[in-house]
């Protein structure tokens, strides 16, 4: 039962957030270029609708158009970060515990598979210090993850 929460609760926050998100956030398509260079949350969300609804991506993907690239990899960085900038305080507390929904969402968005997540959670408590910064805010504990899951040889595939 706690898998399926864990899974459903992962999949409702990522798919409200956009139908295709690369590195650039919102994806490539309409949306991403009338909302080029505009950062926060709201624009990427705005962009990613606008390329949902006006069902332009798969022309821009198809045709290397629209801010599309046919050979770029796609990331789920951007999901990744809307969660973490939701639920900071709840997955600040889970780390410091080395356990919680937050953190077991937030292995799941990390591609951590599960008999790998208990791992991958104490590992999160031993840097608490340093992901749990005294700003305390997304970006910063993205990349500190990041940092310390690629300089630990379990793991290190997981910070794209």
């Amino acid at each position: 039962m706690h898998k399926i929460r864990q899974s459903f609760l992962a999949l409702a926050l990522v798919i409200p957030a956009g139908t295709a998100f690369a590195d650039s956030g919102a994806g490539c398509g309409l949306g991403q270029q009338l909302f080029a260079g505009q950062t926060g949350l709201f624009a990427h969300v705005v962009a990613a609708t606008t390329n949902g609804s006006t069902t332009n991506q798969w022309l821009g993907i198809s045709f290397n158009s629209l801010g599309c690239d046919e050979t770029n990899v796609v990331t789920n960085e951007y999901q990744r970060k809307v969660f973490m900038t939701a639920n900071l305080d709840n997955l600040s507390q889970d780390i410091a515990q080395g356990q919680g929904e937050h953190l077991a969402t937030l292995a799941a968005l990390m591609g951590i598979p599960q008999n790998q997540q208990s791992a991958f959670f104490a590992l999160t408590q031993s840097h608490a210090s340093a992901l749990v910064s005294t700003n305390n805010n997304a970006d910063d504990m993205y990349v500190a993850l990041t940092d310390t899951l690629r300089a630990d040889s379990r793991f290190a595939g997981y910070a794209n």
